[in-house]
């Protein structure tokens, strides 16, 4: 049964030259557990610059599937040491996109928690910047 939550997430993007990039949404969704595996599900926003985008987060204990439909549309998997490829389809283009994370701890039970992740950011084949992206879920 899906439940009204609260998600918290934070962005943290470190470039080459040592320039930290920080946003931070705070938004309503949807919240679920189905087969020992968690559903997160919200809309993007101006703020995140991907308004029209709806972003759906599948959390396993050891992976993580970022999935963005509509305006913009990627579909990514966070594995420890993996680096995992995909396609990141905005109004103005597409671009080829990987990540290598370093972190993937997910600590989420029924009534919420949190999904950290710690990567390094590849876009067209170049590492871009080293980053960190910190959900958290609490019931509204």
């Amino acid at each position: 049964m899906s439940k009204s939550v609260i998600i918290s997430v934070t962005g943290t993007q470190t470039n080459e030259f040592g320039e930290v990039d920080v946003q931070e949404l705070v938004t309503t969704g949807v919240y679920y557990e189905k087969k020992g595996t968690y559903f997160i599900i919200y809309s993007e926003s101006e703020i995140t610059g991907m308004p029209g985008t709806t972003t759906s987060v599948k959390a396993e204990p050891q992976r993580v599937t970022l999935n963005r439909m509509g305006e913009s549309q990627h579909k990514q998997v966070f594995e420890t040491g993996m680096r995992n490829r995909g396609n990141y389809i905005t109004p103005y283009g597409m671009m080829y996109m990987a990540v290598i994370p370093s972190k993937v701890d997910v600590i989420l039970t029924d009534s919420g928690g949190s999904i950290n992740l710690e990567y390094e950011l590849e876009v067209e084949n170049q590492k871009i910047s080293d980053n960190k992206l910190s959900l958290t879920v609490r019931e509204a």
